[in-house]
């Protein structure tokens, strides 16, 4: 299987504008129109391949912090991160997360955790990221539009 993770180049490509998630995962994550919209100035576009088609997307934010009283100013936040219902069940979201913590430290050097919100009500990933590294702080961020959210983390340089 051949994953590959790679910054989004300008201009994005017509084929990101495709990519939607299975619908009882609309209430936990924007339609791709909405994140390409709302874009911060702290946000990177991130594009998952998979036999080189594109099959996902996530953000990666450097300003996760000003956002998040959670978060510090070392951590990197990871947003948005979908796999195209199409591709779904195949092993691509797993294969991002473990590649995630090399190809952080590559194009994000400097940052100790990769934090992300997950919605009380999807289970099916919290349960892929704590297979993935990612532990539960134990503390949920109440902020998301769609109810309760997990904190979780994960350690991108060890000794930090």
């Amino acid at each position: 299987m051949s994953t590959v993770l790679k910054p989004c180049p300008t201009p994005l490509p017509a084929a990101l504008r495709q990519l939607r998630v299975a619908p009882q995962q609309q209430d936990f994550v924007l339609p791709i129109a909405s994140i390409i919209a709302q874009q911060q100035a702290s946000e990177h576009f991130q594009l998952v391949y998979h036999q080189q088609q594109l099959v996902g997307f996530f953000l990666l934010d450097t300003g996760y912090s000003q956002q998040h009283d959670f978060a510090n100013h070392s951590d990197l936040g990871l947003r948005c991160f979908f796999i195209d219902q199409q591709a779904q069940g195949q092993g691509i979201a797993s294969a991002v997360l473990r590649q995630l913590p090399s190809y952080c430290q590559q194009h994000f050097p400097g940052f100790q955790r990769l934090l992300l919100t997950v919605n009380c009500r999807n289970k099916a990933a919290a349960r892929l990221y704590q297979q993935h590294g990612f532990a539960d702080s134990g503390q949920l961020y109440l902020g998301g539009s769609a109810g309760p959210q997990h904190i979780f983390l994960r350690q991108l340089q060890t000794g930090a």
